[in-house]
């Protein structure tokens, strides 16, 4: 007898839960019967092992001579493969069907948030990346130099293709389960409600006017324009994407109320302007039209700042009020602007006024290497008197000082330059000239020198000063020097590189021909 028959139909029958007697009554034979060909003691009939073929979906050769177990793994590895094939032509079948039925908004939609997703995996990549980099390195570091490259490059390699192959699997999933399947589901419920439509009587001709309002209501898929809208509240069951916008608004909620805190300072440093303003009364037209325009800026900066607050608490704003206060801001903004430039046609620009400097005289030991360096552009006067010391004047701003010190570098040279360090005295003396119409330019620079001393000590000083002026001539050319043949030398250590690569590549040309 065939022994692999029986144990093939042990297995059957076990698979599919039947007892000897049920298999037997099926078959139209006895329960010993049954037993008789488990145990290899009887051989069924042809027509009883066709019947057992059909009733199980087996080939005759499989049943009689091979494993059934292993023919069929065999055969559920091929199930799977084909399956696995339809399932991907599927996937690109209906993906093509669910964008040829998409109106323009749910298609800009779907893109968008898939480029969303691919952007926080892309993100969520690059740090996984980097941290497990730096793991595999330690872990490896003891190879040598070689070896370790070759490894890491391998890991590397394999983990950007593994992060690479996780992301297209989620943005994948996410896809199918976010709009293919939604598609399915709206485009199911499309056509029984249109076969439902289409059952109704005329007679009901109202309860199908109420359900083709509901129908344009909540659908989705449009019969006469084969479109669908994608829309969440009732269809989408799948909350991921939901969750990913409120994480985005709630970010730009934070930097929107970040910027509210910047709003709401400038809003403050408006109201100290608006009564600092006041101290410019005198001026005039300036003067109102600085009031205007404050006012028109610290409007607009509370629209803008109650429009952040009404974002940010989820509040309703009057759109009408504050289109209206808005553009009235605007509008008185310009009028403030006017009258502001206005006002300034008036005012008066004082420059070289001798009433708006000062004079602040410095004495100082004459040396014979003494040099009086000039800090700016400004030229020395050279004064003679009797005095055997230096006496210097520096012409300065009434509203600055004067401070001077030797040079670090130099002994012997003396820099001075003017500091205007007091705020409150240089506000006071805007305000006192704004009122007066006055625009008087505010410089810490020094407006002239003036060195009184004997001849003697002025010749010495001008010498000083032209050879101080010959010496940075002659350090200016001996660096010229220095980086002309250091740009030669360059160029010959490139010539000579090139020589060396040109007699290497003679000698590998020697070599291979030999």
């Amino acid at each position: 007898m065939n022994n692999q028959f029986s144990e093939n139909l042990k297995k059957i029958r076990k698979e599919h839960n039947l007892s000897q007697e049920q298999l037997a009554d099926e078959l139209g034979v006895s329960r010993q019967a049954i037993s008789k060909w488990e145990s290899a003691v009887a051989y069924p009939e042809m027509d009883k092992i066709i019947a057992l073929c059909d009733k199980f979906n087996l080939n005759i050769d499989d049943l009689l001579h091979k494993d059934i177990k292993e023919v069929k793994g065999e055969e559920e590895s091929k199930k799977k493969l084909n399956n696995s094939f339809e399932d991907f032509l599927k996937f690109i079948t209906n993906t093509i069907n669910l964008f040829s039925n998409m109106n323009f908004k749910s298609k800009v939609k779907c893109i968008f948030e898939q480029l969303i997703i691919a952007f926080i995996l892309f993100i969520s990549s690059m740090i996984i990346y980097e941290v497990l980099e730096n793991l595999f390195g330690h872990f490896v570091e003891f190879l040598p130099d070689k070896v370790y490259y070759f490894v890491t490059n391998l890991l590397n390699s394999i983990l950007i293709v593994g992060l690479l192959i996780i992301a297209i699997i989620i943005i994948t999933h996410i896809f199918k389960t976010r709009y293919l399947d939604y598609y399915e589901k709206i485009k199911t419920e499309s056509n029984d409600m249109g076969a439902e439509t289409d059952n109704k009587s005329i007679d009901v001709k109202e309860n199908k006017d109420e359900e083709i309002v509901e129908k344009k209501n909540k659908i989705l898929f449009k019969r006469n324009e084969n479109k669908i809208i994608i829309r969440d509240p009732k269809h989408s069951e799948y909350k991921f994407m939901n969750t990913l916008f409120k994480i985005i608004i709630g970010v730009v909620k934070f930097f929107s109320l970040c910027f509210g805190l910047f709003v709401a300072f400038i809003l403050i440093c408006l109201f100290i302007s608006f009564i600092a303003s006041f101290l410019l009364y005198k001026t005039g037209f300036f003067f109102i039209g600085l009031i205007l325009t404050i006012l028109s800026s610290s409007i607009i900066a509370i629209i803008i700042l109650l429009l952040i607050l009404n974002f940010v608490f989820n509040r309703k704003n009057d759109k009408k009020k504050m289109i209206c206060s808005f553009i009235s801001s605007l509008i008185v903004f310009g009028i403030g602007c006017g009258t502001i430039f206005i006002g300034t046609i008036s005012f008066d620009i004082v420059e070289n006024d001798e009433t708006f400097f000062k004079t602040i005289t410095k004495e100082y030991d004459m040396k014979e290497d003494l040099l009086i360096y000039p800090y700016s552009d400004y030229a020395i006067e050279y004064v003679k008197s009797d005095n055997n010391n230096i006496k210097v004047e520096y012409s300065i701003s009434k509203y600055c000082e004067i401070d001077d010190h030797f040079d670090e570098e130099h002994d012997n040279a003396i820099m001075a330059w003017a500091y205007c360090e007091n705020p409150t005295k240089l506000v006071r003396e805007f305000i006192k000239n704004a009122n007066e119409k006055k625009i008087v330019p505010i410089n810490n620079r020094i407006e002239k020198i003036t060195v009184y001393t004997n001849q003697s000590n002025i010749n010495t000083l001008k010498n000083n000063w032209s050879n101080y002026l010959d010496e940075r001539v002659k350090d200016e050319e001996r660096r010229n020097g220095y980086e002309s043949r250091i740009n030669e030398l360059e160029q010959q250590n490139l010539e000579l590189q090139q020589k060396v690569y040109d007699l290497q590549e003679q000698i590998e040309n020697q070599n291979f021909s030999q």
